[in-house]
This record gives C-alpha cells, structure tokens and sequence, in this order.
C-alpha cells in the first residue's frame, strides 16, 4: 500500500500477521508430511534391502538345489540302468537255475554196483598210464643211451677214417 500512496493501518498490519502465521502453519504441515515421507522412503528401502537379501539368499539356494536335482537325476538314471542290467542277469540266472533243476531231476544216480565198477575201471586205467608212463620215460632213457653211444660210434669212425686214410694212401704208392 505505502507503494502506491495508501497510509498503512495497525488493521492491515495484523491482516498481515495472520496471513504469515496461516503460511508459517501449512509451511510447518508440508515439513512435517516431508519428514512423514521420508520416514516411509527410509522404511521402504530397509524393506526393499531385506527383500533383496533374501532374494540373493533364495537365489542361491535355488542354484543348490538346481545342482543337486541334477545330481539326483544322473543317480537315478544309473540306478535304472542298473536295475535293468540286475533283472537281465536275474532272467539269465533263473534259466540257467531252471536249466540245472531240470538236469538235476532227470539225473539218475548209477547203481552201487556200476559205480564200484566204474570206479575200478577207472583205478586200473591210471593203473595202465603210470605204467605206460614209465615204459615211455624208459625208452627216452635208452634212447639217449643210444644217440650217445651212435655219436661215439661216428666219431670213432671219423677218427680211424682219419688215422687210415694216410695209411692206406701210403700203401698204394
């Protein structure tokens, strides 16, 4: 007012102060709703940090346990091979022990006498090879007996040949 030429009034200096006390006021309330704002920024990013946290951490455990699934499946598969190679040699031992049942139950077991038999048969049969046994380990003996006494022969021959040869040609001139 004093700008423009007006006289200024206790009444306009009061209207004054009421106006700056209602902006003092909501100047208070926006700092206080800032404060209030950034209480709950401050609180939504420790939140946020947890959730991270646990994320990284189930992440983690996530991995783990992708391996170990994996692990678990090559496991299984060897197991199932395994399996399936233990039912074939079960199918192949339960023919093979069906095989020896049958044998088992056509066998006949010989009469007494037949084995005592067979059994004598088989006595004198090694009996019969120890003794050509050791007429063969004889005549090898005398076998080298001979070539030795063959070799001794030939080489007294060779030494009268050589003996009589000078001789001999002496006599005919």
């Amino acid at each position: 007012k004093e700008e423009m030429g007006e006289v200024l009034h206790e009444v306009d200096f009061n209207q004054l102060k009421i106006e700056n006390n209602q902006y003092l006021e909501k100047i208070d309330e926006r700092n206080q709703e800032l404060l209030r704002l950034k209480l709950m920024a401050a609180n939504t990013l420790q939140i946020l940090n947890s959730y991270r946290k646990k994320l990284h951490t189930l992440t983690l455990e996530s991995n783990r346990l992708k391996t170990e699934i994996g692990q678990r499946h090559e496991i299984l598969n060897k197991i199932t091979t395994e399996n399936d190679q233990v039912h074939h040699e079960k199918k192949v031992a339960e023919s093979v022990n069906t095989n020896l049942k049958k044998q088992l139950a056509d066998y006949k077991v010989p009469e007494i006498m037949e084995y005592v038999a067979e059994r004598s048969n088989l006595y004198d049969l090694q009996k019969t090879v120890k003794s050509w046994e050791r007429k063969v380990e004889i005549a090898e003996m005398a076998l080298k007996t001979n070539k030795k006494t063959w070799i001794k022969i030939q080489t007294g021959n060779q030494l009268q040949n050589q003996w009589t040869q000078p001789h001999l040609e002496m006599l005919r001139k």
